[in-house]
């Protein structure tokens, strides 16, 4: 059993709100596992009877009744009958019904149900849960495991968990598969036939080859600042692919809209200010990312950043490409104005910290650039270097916590050490 203990506990804190529990995020990702295996038995546990929790899976032709107008709220109330008793709704792939946000908005409105919905599809985003449900609901955004969640269920050597993980990811699918070339299969699987096929249903488009090149792209260029002008000109000069910048700007909408890859913003530090573009486009999952690669990484650096960005938003955190202009003297002896880039900015209410990403430990009159960029930082927040090599953690005479890749995967409280 695969444990999502962080997004199981916000199903708890949630329970018994007024509110519709809205569970989002990449298809494959665990999010019915999540509400009618772990949560279902934590409620089973705690003292809740089966004929208190009602399972209905929309994506199941069994239910194909229920997609009609009305006929899953009607189905639902003949079902939980008893004002007096509590219960448990649940409802997977809930966007295959018709008119379903005021189904679930009139099911809302017995004091008796608990609400919790699943979705997938464009019809069923982030950005739109505000407007469709208004007031009533509240999200929990479900991503791949991260590395904790994957060794925790990871039953081999667990030496070879984290190379494992940087190169077939963590989707739970992948542990029904036992060789390296069913779990290739599995991912290639999911990207053309899942992702690609939603994404162009949801953005409408016939363009499938541009858009599969356009997702080849971002995979290629993860790590780097982009936009839909430069990935123009890279489709055109690497793929001699014709596309002008408005077609790209509505596919990278619609891969991010389906959680496929996430948007990281710059923000200057010392402008206190965002840049709209160039952006960074990283991920949800390394495997996914590596498969459309073909599995051959030039630099690793770029894999790592991915990883270390999924786990700062798997942890609930707001995530950042940093920079600032720093005045340096230059070969001439004259000062010019220099940007230095920090990979990740985290912030969580109050906290901010900030994520440096090296292949080795910085030491003696080799200090580069990485480094010296985080000891400009114009701030006293927390700095913090993560290096791709074992070692025990410290803290070294510039404040900066150095720490090895693997600790701050698996150390949930990484951040404060």
């Amino acid at each position: 059993m695969i444990q999502r203990d962080y997004y199981l506990n916000q199903l708890i804190l949630k329970r018994h709100s007024s509110k519709i529990k809205i569970i989002t995020g990449l298809r494959r990702s665990g999010k019915s596992y999540l509400l009618t295996k772990l949560y279902k038995d934590y409620l089973l546990n705690d003292g809740v009877k089966e004929n208190q929790i009602i399972i209905i899976e929309l994506d199941d032709e069994k239910n194909d009744a229920l997609l009609e107008k009305n006929k899953l709220r009607e189905y639902v109330e003949s079902i939980a009958t008893d004002n007096h008793l509590q219960y448990y709704i649940f409802i997977d792939e809930v966007q295959l019904a018709t008119d379903f946000v005021r189904a679930i908005n009139s099911l809302n409105k017995h004091e008796n149900y608990d609400i919790y919905i699943t979705g997938s599809n464009s019809r069923f985003l982030s950005k739109d849960i505000n407007d469709e449900f208004k007031d009533r609901g509240t999200e929990i955004n479900v991503r791949p495991l991260s590395f904790s969640e994957y060794y925790n269920a990871y039953k081999k050597d667990k030496r070879f968990a984290l190379q494992e993980y940087l190169t077939y990811g963590g989707m739970p699918g992948l542990f029904e598969e036992e060789s390296d070339l069913a779990k290739e299969q599995y991912l290639d699987r999911l990207m053309k036939k899942v992702y690609i096929d939603d994404i162009k249903r949801n953005i409408n488009t016939n363009l499938v080859d541009k858009l599969s090149a356009t997702v080849d792209a971002l995979c290629s260029v993860t790590g780097n600042l982009t936009n839909p002008l430069n990935m123009k000109h890279y489709l055109e000069s690497n793929r001699q692919i014709k596309i002008d910048s408005r077609t790209i700007n509505s596919f990278f909408e619609g891969i991010t809209d389906a959680f496929l890859f996430d948007k990281a913003q710059r923000y200057n530090i010392k402008g206190m200010s965002y840049l709209n573009t160039p952006s960074k486009y990283y991920c949800q999952d390394v495997g996914l990312r590596n498969v459309r690669i073909n599995f051959r990484e030039p630099n690793q650096g770029f894999l790592i950043e991915n990883a270390v960005y999924n786990e700062l938003k798997t942890r609930g955190y707001r995530v950042d490409v940093g920079f600032f202009e720093q005045r340096k003297k230059n070969k001439e002896g004259k000062y010019v104005y220099v940007q230095q880039e920090v990979d990740f900015i985290a912030r969580r209410a109050s906290k901010e910290y900030y994520n440096q990403i090296m292949d080795d430990i910085p030491n003696g009159n080799h200090l580069n650039n990485e480094y010296n960029a985080l000891l400009a930082i114009p701030n006293s927040f927390k700095k913090i270097m993560v290096i791709n090599k074992p070692l025990i953690s410290y803290t070294d005479n510039k404040g900066i916590l150095i720490i090895s890749l693997e600790e701050f995967l698996l150390n949930q409280n990484s951040l404060d050490l």
